[in-house]
């Protein structure tokens, strides 16, 4: 079994209920990779699920069970303290938040999975990365 690092972007748009990657997205998370994420993944999410929340009504109702499946997701969440120096030497390119999913995949020799086209193209990481577009 492979592993991958999933950053919030991705589990952000797997609760969107319009998103039109969600099919990509369940697929890639069924794919049988072990899944990795530093600790702060699912305060990330609930913030996102939060705007999403306040634009669309409809998913006020939705967002305590899609908090409840996000903390029985099957991801490891690793602390974010050791990540802390490549983080910051990664902090020209990279905001922090971002950067602990980069050093995450760099420390673990995993896949980067992400939404964001942007973090994959930024300079001075040392990761590969799977870009759900």
């Amino acid at each position: 079994m492979s592993l991958a690092i999933v950053d919030a972007s991705v589990l952000a748009s797997f609760y969107a209920a319009d998103d039109p990657r969600h099919a990509k997205i369940v697929s890639r998370l069924a794919s049988g990779d072990a899944l990795y994420a530093p600790a702060h993944l699912d305060v990330e999410v609930a913030s996102a699920l939060r705007g999403m929340a306040r634009k669309d009504p409809a998913l006020e109702a939705a967002a305590p069970r899609a908090l409840r499946h996000l903390a029985a997701l099957p991801v490891r969440r690793v602390p974010v303290a050791p990540l802390l120096d490549r983080m910051w030497q990664l902090r020209g390119n990279i905001t922090p938040y971002d950067a602990a999913y980069v050093a995450l995949a760099e420390q673990l020799g995993g896949t980067l999975i992400t939404c964001d086209a942007k973090l994959a193209g930024a300079g001075g990481t040392h990761c590969a990365f799977d870009v759900i577009i």
